[in-house]
């Protein structure tokens, strides 16, 4: 029997009735098997006693030196044991301290495990032994309408289940198997990972050992090598976005650092997701603009060193002088022109309706009280049509200008069809990496959440390329039929 297969049915075995809470015994599993102490905070009946039982099943006769509620003397002969369990851990209490920290101090090879009633942050930071637990695991503290239905319905034993021992991990392949995890090959996806979410904690001011550092690598390799690889992948290292820190406010920030950190591997992974939508939509507005470009040249004035056509309009009796740029003629884009003070006029909307004539609009208090008016200064809720207003020409189809808009139309077919290209090629390694990461999708110790948040991200971004490619088409089409024309 393979590694994998046995570590499998154990899996399948223990997880058997855990209810949503699958993913807690694997966590639980994977830091005692690294020899790391552990965490379960889990109200009263919410199943912390229940986790930490079966995973000490998952190892051939287990040696474990409990602490209940009366804590008696720690025994001379405290290597023999392979586990340490305080169950239903009580900070206020000072032998609970005590007991707990001489373990902590000692444990050499032995594996640590507590659980308890009482929030992490507060038991942990009580008793001093915040920064020496590797992982703190919440149990949830409702459950899901469909759980309970299956709950009602199931045979549930509260009792531990019997493993065949042929399936339970020997202490002798423990120590075995650890000698080959440790030569398993941290990939160089998973370091840059890692060393992202070091960064966040170092942003943040949340202190993590170097020890703490080393046994979440080991955790990494851990699960590559249960996966029978022997190199680390992306997907080994879900569980850090996971609620796994000793205090609810470092969960929540790096759980959500977590997820930023994998969307910005996959943008590096393909840049042309850094900008695709920014860029299509430039390429939009030039495109609309070159199509839509007369051969006119216009009489214009630069406003902080912006070419700008001039109008002039009346309102409440007050002489308004506007500026628009050049660069909105032809486009369908609403825009504040510029004012006399060479700033932007909020109180007023245009739009060159894709042409070269100006649709002037003005807010509705604007136009009754002026825009010089000291007791309005900004924009209103409704703007109420002015004007429409040629633009002044100086000439009627002017040669130059006419090369310029031919010169423009051939540039933009240029850079729309190295963006459509880069379209395809985006299109062509995200669907690489979706069968990249979807190949992982059965692999042991996966966090499913993570996994489908990344997929359903990759999918998003592969649908919006398939799009940006569909709208290219659609401009192509526009440029080509301008083109002709020329």
């Amino acid at each position: 029997m393979s590694i994998n297969t046995k570590v499998l049915n154990l899996l399948n075995l223990l997880s058997n009735d855990l209810f949503e809470r699958e993913y807690l015994l694997h966590l639980t599993f994977l830091a005692l098997f690294i020899k790391q102490p552990v965490f379960l905070f889990g109200l009263s009946g919410s199943g912390k006693n229940f986790i930490a039982r079966r995973a000490i099943q998952m190892f051939q006769n287990p040696k474990v030196l409990s602490f209940i509620k009366r804590y008696k003397q720690i025994p001379d002969n405290l290597n023999e044991y392979h586990f340490a369990f305080f169950q239903g851990f009580d900070s206020k209490n000072p032998l609970s301290h005590n007991f707990v920290n001489i373990i902590l101090q000692e444990k050499e090879s032995r594996s640590i495990l507590i659980t308890s009633k009482e929030r992490p942050e507060s038991a942990l930071n009580r008793a001093g032994i915040a920064d020496q637990i590797f992982l703190s695991l919440s149990l949830p503290e409702v459950y899901s309408p469909q759980t309970i239905e299956k709950l009602l319905t199931s045979t549930l034993s509260v009792h531990d289940i019997q493993i065949p021992e042929e399936i339970q991990i020997s202490f002798e392949e423990q120590e075995k198997w650890l000698i080959e995890i440790k030569k398993v090959k941290l990939s160089t996806e998973t370091l840059h990972v890692i060393s992202q979410v070091v960064s966040v904690c170092n942003k943040n001011h949340v202190y993590v050992s170097i020890q703490k550092w080393m046994s979440f690598a080991l955790m990494v390799k851990s699960i590559a090598f249960f996966n029978q690889r022997s190199e680390t992948t992306l997907t080994d290292t879900f569980f850090l976005g996971t609620s796994i820190w000793n205090r609810r406010i470092q969960s929540d920030i790096l759980t959500e650092a977590y997820q930023n950190i994998l969307s910005m591997w996959l943008k590096e992974k393909i840049p042309f997701l850094m900008s695709f939508e920014k860029q299509l939509e430039n390429l939009k507005i030039e495109v609309e603009k070159a199509v839509n470009a007369s051969n006119d040249v216009y009489e214009t004035t630069l406003i902080n060193g912006v070419e700008c056509v001039a109008y002039s309009i009346t309102i409440a009796g007050e002489h308004i002088p506007l500026y628009a740029p050049v660069s909105y003629i032809g486009t369908h884009q609403k825009f504040n022109p510029f004012n006399e003070l060479r700033k932007k006029e909020t109180r007023v909307l245009c739009n060159f309706m894709g042409s070269s004539t100006c649709e002037v609009s003005v807010d509705s208090t604007a136009r009754k009280t002026g825009l010089r008016a000291t007791t309005n200064t900004i924009a209103g809720k409704s703007f109420e049509a002015y004007a429409k207003l040629p633009a002044r020409v100086l000439s009627l189809n002017d040669e130059t200008k006419a090369q310029e808009n031919k010169n423009n139309l051939q540039s933009l077919a240029l850079e729309l069809d190295s963006m459509a290209k880069d379209c395809v090629s985006a299109m062509a390694l995200l669907k690489q990496e979706f069968q990249g990461i979807k190949k992982h999708e059965d692999d042991l110790f996966l966090n499913k959440e993570v996994f489908n948040s990344l997929i359903q991200e990759i999918n998003s971004y592969y649908v919006k390329s398939t799009e940006c490619g569909q709208e290219l088409k659609r401009i192509e089409k526009s440029l080509k039929t301008r083109l002709m024309d020329k």
